[in-house]
């Protein structure tokens, strides 16, 4: 999987093992992590929107679209698997930055809190680094 999501959950994951350990915080990177952490998924949910404005763009240029029938060209396919992708990266990121600003993450507790009932399941926090590279990898696939 970590192939398929570009090497980002690897990299959520040893951020997460630094700030998360034997269910203790680390404050001072706990704050930093979780700042960084919430401004790219917004810069993210700017860069999804940017990138469904220009694939829709790319699908209004004559030629692009197949001339007639139901097959597609070859541009157009990857054109639609782009909005596909940039679409969910968008969702995504708003689904993930609203599950942080709800928590009350910005404080030790709220964090302690947040990630006790997110790495409770069978993966843990490797399921954890998946769901937080999300918005990349999907991004990046567009």
């Amino acid at each position: 999987m970590d192939i398929a999501l570009l090497g980002a959950p690897i990299a959520h994951l040893r951020s997460i093992r630094k700030i998360w350990v034997n269910e203790i915080i680390d404050e001072s990177r706990w704050k930093t992590y979780i700042t960084s952490l919430n401004a790219e998924w917004n810069g993210f949910t700017i860069f999804s929107t940017v990138m469904l404005a220009v694939d829709i763009g790319f699908l209004a240029v004559p030629g692009v679209q197949a001339a007639g029938g139901d097959s597609h060209s070859a541009a157009a396919i990857s054109i639609y698997a782009s909005v596909i992708s940039s679409v969910c990266a968008l969702i995504v990121s708003v689904i993930l930055v609203g599950q942080i600003r709800s928590h009350d993450v910005d404080s030790v507790g709220g964090g302690v809190h947040y990630m006790a009932r997110m790495t409770r399941n069978a993966h843990g926090d490797e399921a954890l680094a998946v769901m937080f590279s999300l918005p990349y990898s999907l991004l990046l696939w567009a």
